[in-house]
């Protein structure tokens, strides 16, 4: 089993509060995370290519590169702009 406490993950408030608004708040985001970590520890596939272990790392990476989301809501402007034409 992996430790998450070995290497912590650097965010400052500002990129925390910034994926928090992009998904309609810091439940929804801490819950995106979960899941996701979840599916990694079971033997998901990793969806950026970044050089580290930590399984937070690589899914506030899937997070910040939109690789990753919350079925059924339009998180980033594009996709709102998108779905309305």
């Amino acid at each position: 089993m992996q430790s998450f406490v070995a290497s912590e993950v650097k965010m400052n408030r500002t990129e925390i509060d910034e994926l928090a608004n992009k998904f309609g708040g810091r439940f929804k985001l801490t819950v995106l995370i979960q899941k996701r970590l979840r599916e990694l520890t079971k033997g998901a596939q990793k969806l950026v290519d970044v050089d580290t272990r930590n399984l937070i790392q690589i899914v506030v990476e899937e997070i910040k590169q939109g690789k990753i989301a919350i079925e059924g809501y339009l998180g980033s402007e594009e996709e709102k702009k998108g779905k309305k034409e």
